[in-house]
């Protein structure tokens, strides 16, 4: 949706910060109103919305921009977009402190099973018959990925299904821990290769089943043995800094 061209759901402020006008967009995002990938509507509209100047305009979505809440692009088709919720930001902080060695793989990797658990067991308790679909459908993909042989886009398959999981919490917070987490994990997979195809397809049948039967216990064990076993095998083959699981 592109809301330069929609009628902006912004106030006149009369203090005239650009703290206020950022804090306005902020609430837009917090209710919904705002999404990822909307674009805001050009500096002149939202100044003259705002009844501020231009400036007060640049400095507020500058202050929003360092946040991670929008991103700039140039161009004719450019413009301030509403971005993915800071995890582009998140996930960069993560590389910071990794690099410095302030937090390594294994407490990544213990974070990554502690998140996943509680992930899979609010959406059991959570998700509704289009997420159960996602789920059903994202698991045949994976089972044709593997029948084909194409270890990569069976890899792809599997990872996007945490973040269906994810999704299915209703949690903006959890969907953002899981989606940071589990972009660090595909670097492990760069570095040691995909689990065997059995292991991955039995684990998932079974997590269908209790998604389904809304099993929350037994979906948080079965992604607790999942991730126990495939992050184990990783740290254990990847003899790699763990600088190396961020690209760097």
């Amino acid at each position: 949706m592109d809301q330069s061209s929609a009628s902006t759901p912004f106030t006149s402020i009369r203090r005239r910060t650009f703290e206020d006008v950022a804090a306005q967009i902020r609430e837009q995002v917090e209710q919904g109103v705002l999404k990822e990938g909307d674009k805001l509507p050009p500096e002149r509209t939202l100044a003259d919305t705002f009844g501020v100047s231009r400036n007060t305009v640049r400095e507020a979505l500058r202050s929003l921009e360092y946040a991670g809440l929008i991103v700039q692009r140039p161009g004719s088709a450019g413009g301030a977009f509403i971005s993915n919720g800071g995890v582009d930001v998140i996930r960069s902080a993560f590389d910071g402190l990794m690099r410095m060695g302030t937090i390594s793989a294994p407490d990544l990797i213990e974070a990554r099973i502690m998140v996943g658990r509680e992930v899979a067991q609010l959406a059991c308790e959570r998700h509704d018959q289009d997420d159960f679909t996602g789920f059903v459908q994202n698991v045949q993909k994976t089972r044709d990925a593997a029948a084909s042989g194409d270890m990569r886009l069976r890899a792809q398959h599997s990872l996007a299904f945490h973040g269906l999981l994810a999704q299915a919490t209703r949690n903006p917070v959890l969907v953002i821990m899981s989606t940071v987490l589990t972009d660090i994990t595909q670097h492990f997979i760069r570095v040691v290769g995909a689990m065997p195809n059995e292991f991955v397809l039995a684990s998932r049948e079974r997590m269908l089943e209790h998604l389904r039967q809304r099993d929350g216990k037994l979906a948080a064990e079965e992604m607790n043995h999942y991730l126990s076993t495939t992050l184990r095998t990783y740290l254990k083959e990847a003899t790699l800094p763990a600088t190396s699981l961020t690209g760097h």
